[in-house]
């Protein structure tokens, strides 16, 4: 079973609500409407109720079993106002800003309906820069308790060479940090092996990859990687790992 069904399976015995902000993607009205025909969760679209359900009937879309909310006219939007309010204090954030922002941000409103528990997840970026996604991410959500790094990570699917490397691989991180310290590297192994173990239901074995391996050359990108194998041992990281490989070791 591939990993994408398995991953729909799995959401579809939760049950979940998650939010899609760029109701002003085709992709994501469509994407929406899929969910819903496979039951894989609830879709929440952000925006003027009346211009997505339009712009979804100009596509033959329906909407039905898909939740549209208007944050200007939502009735958490008070409590969203307070909370941003006080996320941001240290930033000197004044309401007005507080719902300028919620208001005119699909995913800093999104984002919200995260932190404060009415929906499970948010999927963006079909629309938006992905730094405005991490933005209000991070500044909404947050990262997890003990952990300062953000990252991301590809699942990738294998249809050659199973025998050798298995049928899924878990890359981190590809998309957010272009060149990560020795600390943000060992945050990413460990966030990338929970991923695995969650997602893919993978025994994490990671390796912390570089163009040496084992003192094969010299300099200091391979100091990072080895350094951050070091902080991984000081953690007491309950995966195995190994670090400056590559590739083809």
């Amino acid at each position: 079973m591939s990993i994408i069904v398995q991953i729909k399976e799995k959401a579809k015995t939760l049950g979940n609500k998650i939010v899609l902000p760029e109701a002003t993607d085709e992709r994501v009205i469509r994407a929406a409407a899929g969910i819903v025909a496979e039951k894989v969760a609830i879709p929440v679209l952000i925006g003027n109720v009346e211009t997505i359900n339009k712009f979804a009937e100009e596509l033959g879309v329906s909407l039905e079993g898909v939740e549209v909310i208007d944050p200007k006219t939502s009735e958490k939007l008070a409590s969203y106002v307070a909370k941003l309010c006080e996320l941001r204090a240290k930033k000197g954030m004044t309401p007005e800003e507080a719902e300028k922002v919620l208001t005119s941000d699909v995913n800093f409103f999104g984002a919200m309906m995260v932190k404060m528990g009415d929906v499970a997840g948010m999927v963006s970026g079909s629309d938006s820069p992905t730094a405005n996604v991490l933005r209000a991410g991070l500044q909404v959500v947050g990262t997890k308790p003990g952990l300062k790094t953000v990252s991301s990570v590809f699942l990738m699917e294998l249809k050659h060479n199973v025998e050798t490397y298995g049928e899924i691989l878990v890359f981190g991180d590809c998309a957010v940090i272009p060149e990560p310290t020795s600390e943000q590297l060992a945050d990413i192994a460990s966030e990338a092996a929970v991923t695995a173990a969650t997602v893919a239901g993978l025994e994490p074995k990671v390796a912390l990859m570089s163009f040496s391996t084992k003192g094969s050359a010299k300099h200091e990108s391979v100091d990072v990687v080895k350094r951050a194998g070091e902080i991984l041992r000081e953690r007491n990281a309950q995966f195995a790992f190994e670090e400056e490989l590559q590739a083809d070791a």
